[in-house]
């Protein structure tokens, strides 16, 4: 039995206090990750006209949409590569913990760099611009050929992409999330912006309503890349074909989770779609 300190109050006063991890915070706000896998799903059967049952997930992180994507049947493999041991370490603990013993040996998490060939696979991807951390076109083009070299023949790989006016300026976004005690501030912020070069800093912070901030959570010194610079790099790099995938809108100009291949849009200050590139 746990011995009580004589000066602990009663369970009826004490007042809970909520301590999220900051990569609970992430998937909260940045990520959804059983709408991912099913967007990956569908894009690789807009472009094959068959179910994808093998996904490779880079730059993973707590490797959240490879857990949901073994989830989907007992057909379905993902393996996760990311080097960094902290997210891995969250991600074994909350996602792969509460899978199956059947969905568990069908998940492969590696501490691995995305610069590795590995099985051949339905889709590989890299999600939330992570591969933006490679800013020279020598090492873009490298890590390309490997995502390549990683798919079957007819296999895709899918990046997604932010672009539009605001990301070549400095600029802040808060949103609210949560209520009451959960109720907290997603703050995202591009610090810094080197027009000459397109380097620039991001971070995402956090801050609670109990009074906790969780500065600068994550940061992110990535070169901000054009969509026509990606596009000339995946053709050469195996690619045969590159294509633009674009969210459709409702009436109200509300994104409605479809996607349609496109090779021309309207301007605007911040948009987001997916490059889908195929070795046939």
């Amino acid at each position: 039995m746990t011995k009580m300190h004589k000066n602990s109050r009663s369970k009826k006063n004490r007042r809970l206090i909520w301590n999220p991890s900051k990569y609970e915070l992430y998937e909260d706000t940045v990520q959804d990750a059983e709408n991912d896998a099913e967007i990956l799903s569908d894009l690789y059967r807009l472009v094959r006209k068959k179910k994808a049952r093998l996904l490779r997930e880079d730059f993973c992180g707590t490797f959240a949409v490879a857990a949901q994507w073994v989830k989907k049947s007992s057909a379905h493999q993902a393996w996760a590569l990311d080097i960094d041991p902290a997210p891995l370490a969250y991600g074994m603990s909350k996602h792969f913990a509460g899978l199956n013993s059947n969905q568990k040996s069908r998940l492969h998490v590696l501490k691995k760099s995305v610069i590795n060939k590995t099985r051949p696979v339905d889709i590989v991807c890299a999600c939330n611009f992570s591969y933006w951390i490679f800013k020279e076109r020598s090492l873009m083009r490298r890590y390309f050929r490997k995502a390549a070299s990683s798919l079957k023949r007819d296999g895709i790989f899918v990046l997604d992409f932010v672009g539009g006016s605001e990301m070549l300026k400095l600029h802040c976004d808060r949103e609210v999330y949560g209520s009451g005690a959960k109720r907290y501030t997603y703050v995202w912020k591009q610090e810094s912006f080197n027009p000459l070069t397109h380097e620039s800093f991001f971070s995402i912070s956090f801050n609670l309503s109990n009074g906790k901030k969780l500065s600068r959570a994550f940061t992110y010194d990535w070169r901000t890349w054009s969509m026509p610079e990606l596009k000339d790099l995946l053709l050469e790099s195996g690619f045969k074909r590159v294509d633009v995938y674009w969210e459709k809108e409702d009436r109200n100009e509300n994104p409605t989770g479809e996607f349609y291949r496109t090779e021309k849009e309207e301007p605007l200050r911040c948009w987001i779609a997916f490059l889908v590139a195929s070795k046939i």
